[in-house]
């Protein structure tokens, strides 16, 4: 069997991330690196500093940690909270970062300590200045710094390529999917929303008698208000997807969402997370495509709020070919999306169950 070059690759005292508006790809690094290096000692995390001139990601730093202590605190062996958070007051001026980093940072450092950064979150300048800055102390063999692919959900290792290594089962592994798993209600948290209602029961044979009158030619004039749509499509998906979402929480079902600050709040039709990976799905049960257009830019938004630019956006509409064609097309054209990220089903998808099920599991599994 192949050596395994994790622990070579992971294996760090410090590990420095830096923290953009989107909390989500740090913490999903920090969790696999923590179950793979038992000898990390600190976390660094790097945010700006409010001023004139640039928003704050202090409260992202917060979140992070919150979710990092909940995970491992008293179950990592070497790891110490707080977490070490360093403001930059200046995230765009190479002189400013370098002189921080030095004084916040470095200077606290022992000469034989290793360390790994990972650029995937913070601002471009962020990046560079501080990647240049670690480059002078990095020691031959090493390789300190990756970034979190989001295209293929891989981490990327300067000078070393895609990770991949072969785990006792054989099997070769490299969709971080796979390895880091996050609660919906914990990723939520991670952008500082909360819950505002609760489960309630669904009536799964009144669902699929409705449904199977749905998705009749015709109009749709009597079309009966109420949750059954989403009902039928979460336990198809639950029934054909669910052993293979890697997270306990599979599919779920109508979350409407709210931040403490808000009057308002939003809801969630069918949520699927496979690892830390979100796709939403939003279901308009009527046949006029500007309302269609605008659910699919409402699911769209929220899932990006929630899961990053990775995340995926199902829209489930009332619309006949080839309107469901041009609602595909114009998402992707007037959201910057392309196929992989979102995906319009209609009436004549769901007239065939086996098809549009298998369309939804290559949108959410590729």
């Amino acid at each position: 069997m192949a050596e395994n070059p994790i622990s070579e690759t992971l294996g760090c005292d410090h590990l420095i991330l830096l923290v953009g508006t989107n909390p989500l790809p740090n913490f999903v690094v920090a969790d696999y690196f923590l179950q793979n290096n038992s000898k990390l000692q600190t976390i660094w995390l790097l945010y700006s500093e409010e001023n004139n001139f640039q928003a704050s990601t202090n409260r992202q730093a917060k979140k992070l940690e919150t979710l990092l202590r909940k995970r491992w605190q008293g179950k990592h062996v070497s790891l110490k909270f707080p977490l070490e958070k360093i403001s930059l007051t200046d995230v765009s001026d190479a002189a400013t970062i370098l002189r921080e980093i030095e004084n916040k940072m470095l200077r606290g450092w022992q000469a034989n300590q290793s360390f790994h950064l990972n650029y995937t979150g913070g601002t471009k300048a962020m990046a560079t200045h501080v990647y240049r800055r670690l480059q002078e102390l990095q020691k031959r063999g090493q390789h300190p710094f990756s970034y979190l692919d989001a295209n293929n959900f891989r981490l990327v290792v300067d000078n070393y390529g895609i990770e991949r290594f072969v785990g006792e089962d054989g099997i070769e592994t490299d969709d971080l999917r796979q390895k880091v798993q996050v609660e919906f209600e914990d990723l939520i948290a991670l952008h500082d929303f909360v819950r505002k209602n609760h489960d309630s029961p669904a009536n799964l044979e009144e669902a699929k008698q409705l449904f199977q009158q749905y998705i009749q030619p015709g109009k749709k004039a009597d079309i009966k208000d109420g949750h059954w749509l989403e009902t039928y499509l979460a336990q198809q998906i639950q029934e054909k997807l669910g052993s293979k979402l890697n997270n306990p929480d599979g599919v779920l079902q109508n979350w409407e969402i709210r931040k403490s600050t808000w009057r308002t709040y939003f809801e969630l039709d069918i949520i699927l997370l496979h690892g830390y990976h979100l796709t939403g799905l939003s279901s308009y049960k009527g046949s006029k495509k500007p309302e269609a257009k605008n659910k699919g830019f409402e699911i769209i938004q929220r899932c990006r709020q929630i899961g990053g630019d990775e995340a995926r956006a199902i829209i489930v509409a009332g619309l006949e070919k080839p309107h469901t064609d041009l609602l595909q097309e114009e998402l992707e054209y007037e959201t910057g999306c392309d196929r992989k990220n979102v995906l319009a089903l209609g009436l004549a998808d769901l007239r065939n169950e086996e098809s549009y099920l298998n369309k939804i599991e290559k949108f959410v599994f590729d």
